[in-house]
């Protein structure tokens, strides 16, 4: 996906008596978005900033092994192993080097020609390079982030380089002392690590002044001109980029951390290095008591030092990819709380961080190798039940006008059915239009990208496919159905192969609370990697049942 993002002018920074002021230039293409304001609690905001970097910057796959002289070897062992009748071949090879030394002298009279070349085309290519380092390392493959300026606060969002963290920090409007006027908004910043090195210059006796400004193109050749970039995003990090909304959706078990607890994880993992599996983190989790944390595999317990655990899940919740914790590294001595939200063993979580106001918000996938992107389509449970055009685009006008809005509110302020609202601000996720804040249960309007995002179905949508097909050839049916504590559940039998049972319960919102299926596939993979074709099956003949 070709995308082009430019900007009038590199954002910039200086210093003054006042503080650190950064001066942040807006993406052309978008509607004009604009802020000045001093940043309260700046020393806060500055360390959170540097920890989204990390975030952007992330790269937590394992390297690949270089087999290179392992191939090398075998190669010359195959040669050493060739059958005798094989020789003749060694009676041309001296013919054959003749040739190649013939060859080489053109070579090397050529290479005399184009060697003047070659330096003045090397030359440029290290200024090129030098420039890039120092202006814009990291981010010549990625989107720049993303900032939202709504009523309440200001939002960055962005995503890490192996599509599997996501990061976002969320500065109140109580922490800005705000000047001149705002225009609300999103749109994407010039965020160069020159930038990011001057916000380590922020101290609390120099406050961070934060100005986000968008001008317009003029024609001109002083320095200071219209600064382009184009970038070859891949499909795979918007399509994670938008998973990561939908998963956030869904229902999970909150746990509530003191910092000591994380930062007593994160002291186990840098001290250790797991050379065997497994290496995961496991919560055990009981009401009324304090959650412990078990690390693996070296068994290493640590127990929560404040918080009791006040949810209804109990038992043992198991999560992969710890080492993408480190992000958390540099602010966790100054935090004040932690916040957890898992979805289950081996599925994503979701962890808070606050500061002095200010909130780190960070996604993890299931594990660091399964990106956000691959196999899990977390939007097929997000919301049971299709919206309208018309519901979809009265809500899309509201959401534009007041920019956030929980469910229940906007189905009141529009006059639907609250799980109408809830389909249609699920789909404006999907299509990159919207946020949702797990902790709040709000949904912004935020355009990803400056145009409408439109992306070839997925692999996995073959799991769909087959579920319509079996809809479609009435064989799935709902057999019981009925509510309990504002859970609707509801049970069905799937003739396909073989007859499977499923069981789906679903919350006031329509979104799925909990699902099983008696298939191979979910025995295996739970939901790990998205549902099974027979829970989409049965989801559809909800949905189906409704709208009948």
């Amino acid at each position: 996906m070709q995308v082009t993002q430019a900007y009038s002018r590199p954002s910039t920074a200086r210093a003054d008596n006042k503080g650190m002021h950064f001066d942040l230039a807006g993406e052309l293409s978008r509607s004009p978005v604009s802020l000045h304001a001093m940043v309260k609690n700046s020393l806060s905001y500055a360390r959170l900033m540097l920890a989204l970097r990390k975030v952007v910057t992330g790269n937590w796959r394992g390297e690949q092994k270089d087999h290179t002289k392992y191939q090398e070897w075998v190669y010359q062992q195959y040669l050493l192993e060739l059958p005798k009748h094989y020789a003749v071949i060694l009676k041309e090879k001296k013919h054959l080097l003749d040739e190649k030394e013939k060859l080489n002298e053109q070579v090397e009279a050529i290479n005399k020609e184009i060697k003047p070349l070659q330096k003045r085309y090397y030359a440029a290519r290290s200024t090129y390079y030098n420039w890039l380092y120092k202006n814009d390392r990291s981010k010549w493959i990625i989107l720049d982030p993303v900032i939202s300026v709504h009523p309440d606060c200001v939002i960055f969002e962005a995503f890490s380089l192996d599509e599997s963290t996501y990061g976002r920090i969320s500065v109140p409007m109580s922490n800005l002392e705000i000047f001149d006027e705002i225009s609300y908004g999103t749109t994407n910043i010039d965020f160069s690590q020159g930038l990011a090195d001057e916000i380590y210059r922020v101290r609390s006796y120099r406050p961070a002044w934060l100005k986000v400004a968008y001008d317009q193109v003029e024609l001109s050749t002083s320095s200071g001109g219209t600064v382009e970039k184009k970038i070859d995003l891949p499909e795979s990090w918007v399509r994670g980029f938008l998973q990561v909304q939908s998963a956030a959706s869904m229902p999970g078990t909150n746990v509530q951390l003191s910092t000591e607890t994380l930062g007593n994880i994160l002291s186990v993992l840098n001290q250790h290095k797991a050379k065997v599996s497994p290496r995961s983190l496991r919560f055990y989790l009981k009401k009324g008591e304090k959650p412990r944390i078990v690390i693996d595999p070296w068994n290493i317990e640590v127990k929560e030092f404040n918080y009791v655990y006040e949810g209804d899940l109990e038992g043992e919740v198991r999560i992969w990819g710890r080492r993408r914790l480190s992000v958390f590294t540099d602010v966790l001595p100054h935090a004040d709380e932690v916040h957890v939200k898992l979805l289950g063993t081996g599925m994503p979580s979701y962890w808070s961080l606050s500061m002095d106001g200010h909130r780190f918000d960070v996604g993890l996938s299931g594990w660091t190798a399964n990106d956000w992107a691959q196999k899990a389509n977390f939007d097929l449970l997000a919301s049971v039940g299709d919206s309208s055009k018309q519901d979809l685009k009265t809500v899309k006008n509201y959401l534009i006008k007041e920019l956030a809005g929980t469910p229940a509110t906007i189905a009141q302020a529009i006059g639907i059915e609250q799980k109408a609202a809830t389909a249609s601000l699920q789909a404006l996720c999907q299509n990159g239009q919207a946020m949702y804040d797990p902790l709040t249960d709000i949904y912004r309007w935020r355009q990803l990208l400056q145009k409408n995002i439109k992306l070839p179905k997925a692999k996995e949508d073959d799991r769909s496919k087959y579920a319509v097909a079996l809809l479609k050839a009435k064989k799935v049916e709902i057999i019981d159905q009925g509510e309990k504590d504002d859970v609707k559940y509801f049970h069905a039998e799937i003739q396909g192969k073989n007859l499977f049972k499923t069981k789906v319960n679903l919350d006031e919102d329509g979104r799925v609370k909990r699902a099983e299926c008696t298939c191979s596939f979910f025995r295996k993979n739970k939901l790990r990697q998205g549902p099974c074709q027979h829970i989409i099956a049965t989801t559809l003949a909800i949905a189906q049942a409704k709208n009948s």
